[in-house]
């Protein structure tokens, strides 16, 4: 089983929950987290996502054209 792709999809998953408990929490209390912090995570969350899937899924090899 491919440990580093689900710690990686875990860790984005965890990151992106927290941020929405930051950003709700901050809609109660505004100015809590600044603008530049919740961009930061929010596109570390998406990097550990998309490299989590891209290396869990495996790559498809070109099919060659045998009738030539």
């Amino acid at each position: 089983m491919p440990i580093l792709p689900l710690a990686m999809i875990g860790a984005g998953t965890v990151s992106t929950l927290l941020l929405i408990l930051l950003l709700l929490g901050d809609a109660t209390a505004p100015g809590r987290i600044p603008l530049a912090a919740a961009a930061f995570l929010a596109i570390c969350s998406g990097a550990l996502l998309l490299g989590g899937v891209l290396t869990l899924e495996p790559r498809r090899r070109p099919r060659t054209d045998q009738r030539s």
